[in-house]
Protein backbone atom coordinates (compact mmCIF):
# COMPACT_ATOMS: atom_id res chain seq x y z
CA UNK A 1 0.00 0.00 0.00
CA UNK A 2 1.63 2.75 -1.29
CA UNK A 3 0.10 5.59 0.90
CA UNK A 4 0.52 6.07 4.98
CA UNK A 5 -2.73 5.83 7.36
CA UNK A 6 -2.59 8.54 10.01
CA UNK A 7 -6.34 8.31 11.48
CA UNK A 8 -6.53 4.82 13.79
CA UNK A 9 -7.94 4.94 16.72
CA UNK A 10 -7.75 2.92 19.67
CA UNK A 11 -9.55 1.91 23.05
CA UNK A 12 -8.38 4.51 24.78
CA UNK A 13 -11.16 7.19 23.13
CA UNK A 14 -13.71 4.82 24.35
CA UNK A 15 -15.75 4.15 21.29
CA UNK A 16 -13.19 2.16 19.32
CA UNK A 17 -13.08 -1.72 19.64
CA UNK A 18 -9.32 -4.16 19.40
CA UNK A 19 -6.50 -4.09 20.84
CA UNK A 20 -3.89 -1.63 18.87
CA UNK A 21 -1.67 -4.92 17.78
CA UNK A 22 -4.57 -5.90 15.45
CA UNK A 23 -4.91 -2.56 13.56
CA UNK A 24 -1.23 -2.43 12.99
CA UNK A 25 -0.87 -6.79 12.15
CA UNK A 26 -4.06 -5.42 9.50
CA UNK A 27 -2.20 -3.07 7.92
CA UNK A 28 0.72 -5.20 7.69
CA UNK A 29 -1.49 -7.62 6.04
CA UNK A 30 -2.42 -4.77 3.33
CA UNK A 31 1.40 -4.07 2.81
CA UNK A 32 1.11 -0.49 4.21
CA UNK A 33 5.01 0.76 4.77
CA UNK A 34 3.40 3.04 7.67
CA UNK A 35 0.95 4.17 10.06
CA UNK A 36 0.10 6.31 12.73
CA UNK A 37 -2.25 5.87 15.67
CA UNK A 38 -4.43 9.73 15.86
CA UNK A 39 -6.35 9.08 18.72
CA UNK A 40 -8.95 11.71 20.40
CA UNK A 41 -7.05 14.16 23.18
CA UNK A 42 -8.46 14.76 26.19
CA UNK A 43 -9.65 18.35 25.51
CA UNK A 44 -12.70 16.72 23.32
CA UNK A 45 -15.88 18.79 24.77
CA UNK A 46 -17.62 15.24 25.31
CA UNK A 47 -15.50 13.30 27.77
CA UNK A 48 -17.32 9.76 27.08
CA UNK A 49 -15.30 10.14 23.30
CA UNK A 50 -12.11 10.90 24.24
CA UNK A 51 -9.01 9.84 26.52
CA UNK A 52 -8.98 11.37 29.71
CA UNK A 53 -5.37 13.68 30.50
CA UNK A 54 -4.97 10.09 33.13
CA UNK A 55 -4.65 7.72 29.53
CA UNK A 56 -2.22 10.21 27.74
CA UNK A 57 1.34 8.84 28.89
CA UNK A 58 -0.48 5.29 28.66
CA UNK A 59 -1.27 6.09 24.79
CA UNK A 60 2.20 7.28 24.42
CA UNK A 61 3.59 4.37 25.94
CA UNK A 62 1.90 2.03 24.33
CA UNK A 63 2.36 3.55 20.51
CA UNK A 64 6.27 3.55 21.63
CA UNK A 65 6.04 -0.25 22.56
CA UNK A 66 4.51 -0.77 19.44
CA UNK A 67 7.00 1.15 17.55
CA UNK A 68 9.78 -0.86 19.03
CA UNK A 69 8.24 -4.33 18.70
CA UNK A 70 7.19 -3.84 14.63
CA UNK A 71 10.45 -1.95 13.35
CA UNK A 72 11.73 -3.67 10.74
CA UNK A 73 8.05 -4.85 9.64
CA UNK A 74 6.17 -1.41 9.25
CA UNK A 75 6.86 2.39 10.44
CA UNK A 76 4.44 3.62 13.23
CA UNK A 77 3.68 7.34 14.21
CA UNK A 78 2.38 8.60 17.34
CA UNK A 79 -0.03 11.31 16.15
CA UNK A 80 -3.18 12.50 17.67
CA UNK A 81 -6.62 14.16 16.82
CA UNK A 82 -7.51 17.42 18.65
CA UNK A 83 -10.70 19.30 18.97
CA UNK A 84 -9.33 23.16 18.42
CA UNK A 85 -11.73 24.77 21.19
CA UNK A 86 -11.63 28.39 21.59
CA UNK A 87 -10.44 29.44 25.21
CA UNK A 88 -8.53 25.90 25.48
CA UNK A 89 -5.24 27.20 23.38
CA UNK A 90 -3.14 27.38 26.05
CA UNK A 91 -3.90 23.88 27.34
CA UNK A 92 -4.15 21.97 23.64
CA UNK A 93 -0.44 23.76 22.96
CA UNK A 94 0.64 22.06 26.49
CA UNK A 95 -0.53 19.01 25.36
CA UNK A 96 1.36 19.17 22.45
CA UNK A 97 4.62 20.09 23.35
CA UNK A 98 4.86 17.51 26.19
CA UNK A 99 3.73 14.35 24.11
CA UNK A 100 6.50 14.35 21.14
CA UNK A 101 3.94 13.57 18.33
CA UNK A 102 4.69 13.07 14.97
CA UNK A 103 1.85 14.98 13.67
CA UNK A 104 -1.35 16.65 15.34
CA UNK A 105 -4.76 16.05 13.48
CA UNK A 106 -6.96 19.47 14.17
CA UNK A 107 -10.64 18.44 13.40
CA UNK A 108 -13.81 20.13 13.98
CA UNK A 109 -16.80 18.12 15.79
CA UNK A 110 -18.41 20.72 17.21
CA UNK A 111 -20.10 24.14 16.09
CA UNK A 112 -20.93 25.97 19.56
CA UNK A 113 -21.41 22.81 21.35
CA UNK A 114 -23.16 20.79 19.08
CA UNK A 115 -22.04 17.61 17.67
CA UNK A 116 -22.86 17.98 14.11
CA UNK A 117 -21.87 14.69 12.88
CA UNK A 118 -23.71 12.67 15.84
CA UNK A 119 -26.78 11.05 14.12
CA UNK A 120 -29.14 11.88 17.81
CA UNK A 121 -28.36 15.32 17.05
CA UNK A 122 -29.33 15.62 13.14
CA UNK A 123 -32.87 17.28 14.40
CA UNK A 124 -30.56 21.06 14.64
CA UNK A 125 -30.53 20.51 10.65
CA UNK A 126 -33.82 19.92 10.23
CA UNK A 127 -34.71 23.08 11.93
CA UNK A 128 -32.27 25.38 10.63
CA UNK A 129 -30.57 27.72 7.42
CA UNK A 130 -28.66 24.91 6.07
CA UNK A 131 -26.42 27.89 4.80
CA UNK A 132 -26.04 29.83 7.90
CA UNK A 133 -24.61 26.39 9.35
CA UNK A 134 -22.50 26.23 6.73
CA UNK A 135 -20.78 29.63 7.13
CA UNK A 136 -20.65 29.06 10.94
CA UNK A 137 -18.52 25.54 10.28
CA UNK A 138 -16.05 27.08 7.46
CA UNK A 139 -15.47 30.25 10.07
CA UNK A 140 -14.77 27.52 12.76
CA UNK A 141 -12.73 25.44 10.62
CA UNK A 142 -10.57 29.02 9.56
CA UNK A 143 -10.24 29.97 13.12
CA UNK A 144 -8.80 26.87 14.00
CA UNK A 145 -6.34 26.79 11.09
CA UNK A 146 -4.96 30.46 12.22
CA UNK A 147 -4.63 29.15 15.77
CA UNK A 148 -1.18 27.42 14.29
CA UNK A 149 -1.72 24.46 16.59
CA UNK A 150 -1.72 21.46 13.96
CA UNK A 151 -0.18 19.76 11.28
CA UNK A 152 -3.22 18.23 9.32
CA UNK A 153 -7.00 19.28 8.90
CA UNK A 154 -8.81 16.29 9.89
CA UNK A 155 -11.88 15.40 7.48
CA UNK A 156 -12.27 19.28 6.35
CA UNK A 157 -15.93 19.06 5.17
CA UNK A 158 -17.37 16.66 7.60
CA UNK A 159 -20.38 19.46 7.56
CA UNK A 160 -21.78 16.97 5.03
CA UNK A 161 -21.47 13.78 7.17
CA UNK A 162 -25.37 13.55 7.82
CA UNK A 163 -26.23 14.29 4.05
CA UNK A 164 -27.29 17.51 4.30
CA UNK A 165 -25.72 19.85 1.91
CA UNK A 166 -26.56 23.66 0.45
CA UNK A 167 -27.90 23.91 -2.91
CA UNK A 168 -26.30 26.60 -4.04
CA UNK A 169 -21.97 26.96 -4.97
CA UNK A 170 -19.83 25.85 -2.24
CA UNK A 171 -16.46 27.43 -4.28
CA UNK A 172 -16.51 30.83 -1.64
CA UNK A 173 -16.04 28.33 1.22
CA UNK A 174 -14.03 26.18 -0.17
CA UNK A 175 -11.61 29.02 -1.46
CA UNK A 176 -11.40 30.81 1.77
CA UNK A 177 -10.54 27.40 3.34
CA UNK A 178 -8.00 26.56 1.38
CA UNK A 179 -6.23 30.16 1.38
CA UNK A 180 -6.18 29.42 5.15
CA UNK A 181 -4.48 26.55 5.38
CA UNK A 182 -2.45 27.80 3.02
CA UNK A 183 -0.47 31.24 4.47
CA UNK A 184 -1.02 28.40 8.37
CA UNK A 185 1.24 25.58 6.42
CA UNK A 186 -1.28 23.22 7.00
CA UNK A 187 -2.01 19.83 5.26
CA UNK A 188 -5.10 18.50 4.76
CA UNK A 189 -6.03 14.74 5.06
CA UNK A 190 -7.86 12.79 2.45
CA UNK A 191 -10.49 10.98 5.19
CA UNK A 192 -11.96 7.97 3.49
CA UNK A 193 -14.38 7.10 6.24
CA UNK A 194 -16.58 9.69 4.31
CA UNK A 195 -17.47 6.92 1.89
CA UNK A 196 -19.49 5.30 4.68
CA UNK A 197 -21.70 7.69 5.82
CA UNK A 198 -24.66 9.97 4.11
CA UNK A 199 -22.14 12.12 2.12
CA UNK A 200 -21.03 9.06 0.45
CA UNK A 201 -18.19 10.81 -0.57
CA UNK A 202 -14.39 11.43 0.85
CA UNK A 203 -13.68 14.03 2.95
CA UNK A 204 -13.03 16.57 0.83
CA UNK A 205 -14.58 15.99 -1.65
CA UNK A 206 -13.07 16.28 -5.25
CA UNK A 207 -14.05 19.52 -5.77
CA UNK A 208 -12.80 20.93 -2.54
CA UNK A 209 -9.62 18.72 -3.58
CA UNK A 210 -8.87 20.63 -6.55
CA UNK A 211 -9.26 24.09 -4.76
CA UNK A 212 -6.60 23.46 -2.30
CA UNK A 213 -3.87 21.93 -4.79
CA UNK A 214 -4.74 24.99 -6.38
CA UNK A 215 -3.68 27.01 -3.46
CA UNK A 216 -0.49 24.39 -2.86
CA UNK A 217 -2.33 22.70 0.50
CA UNK A 218 -0.76 19.20 0.28
CA UNK A 219 -2.44 16.41 1.32
CA UNK A 220 -1.94 12.88 3.53
CA UNK A 221 -4.60 9.73 3.82
CA UNK A 222 -6.60 8.74 6.90
CA UNK A 223 -9.16 5.88 7.29
CA UNK A 224 -10.67 7.43 10.38
CA UNK A 225 -10.55 3.46 11.36
CA UNK A 226 -12.28 2.62 14.88
CA UNK A 227 -12.06 -1.02 14.11
CA UNK A 228 -9.32 -3.12 12.91
CA UNK A 229 -10.88 -3.87 9.28
CA UNK A 230 -11.45 -0.46 8.83
CA UNK A 231 -7.31 0.42 8.43
CA UNK A 232 -6.97 1.06 4.81
CA UNK A 233 -10.87 1.59 3.55
CA UNK A 234 -11.54 2.69 0.21
CA UNK A 235 -7.58 3.79 -0.36
CA UNK A 236 -7.63 2.18 -3.43
CA UNK A 237 -9.54 4.82 -4.65
CA UNK A 238 -7.43 7.85 -3.06
CA UNK A 239 -4.57 8.03 -6.45
CA UNK A 240 -7.13 8.15 -8.72
CA UNK A 241 -8.76 11.06 -6.51
CA UNK A 242 -5.75 12.95 -5.82
CA UNK A 243 -4.33 13.25 -9.60
CA UNK A 244 -7.93 13.95 -10.61
CA UNK A 245 -7.84 16.84 -8.48
CA UNK A 246 -4.35 17.49 -9.30
CA UNK A 247 -2.06 16.22 -7.05
CA UNK A 248 1.26 14.23 -7.99
CA UNK A 249 2.70 13.57 -4.06
CA UNK A 250 1.50 12.96 -0.64
CA UNK A 251 2.77 14.35 2.76
CA UNK A 252 4.12 11.70 5.44
CA UNK A 253 5.29 12.99 8.91
CA UNK A 254 7.93 12.53 11.83
CA UNK A 255 8.87 14.87 14.05
CA UNK A 256 5.98 16.77 13.21
CA UNK A 257 7.89 17.72 10.22
CA UNK A 258 6.51 17.05 6.55
CA UNK A 259 8.24 15.33 3.72
CA UNK A 260 5.97 15.01 -0.03
CA UNK A 261 6.52 12.06 -1.38
CA UNK A 262 5.27 11.25 -5.40
CA UNK A 263 2.17 9.05 -6.01
CA UNK A 264 3.25 5.60 -7.17
CA UNK A 265 2.64 5.40 -11.14
CA UNK A 266 3.04 8.95 -12.97
CA UNK A 267 3.81 12.20 -10.85
CA UNK A 268 6.45 14.39 -9.73
CA UNK A 269 9.21 14.21 -7.73
CA UNK A 270 8.23 15.28 -4.03
CA UNK A 271 9.69 17.83 -2.24
CA UNK A 272 10.50 18.39 1.60
CA UNK A 273 9.26 20.96 4.35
Amino acid sequence: MPLPDYHIHTTFCKHAVGRMEEYVERAIGLGFEEIGFADHMPVMPEPQFCMGYEDLPLYIERVRELQDAYRGRIGIRLGCEMDIVTGREDEIRDIIVDAGFDYVIGSVHYLDGWPFDQEKYRDVFEGGELNAIHDRFFETVIRAANTGLYDITGHIDNIKRMGYRITGDMTGYYERAAAALHVMNVAVEVNTSGIDSAAGEVYPSVEFLSILNRHGVPVTVGSDAHRPEQVGRYFDRVCGLLRSAGYDSVAYFRNRGRILKPLPGPGGDGDSR
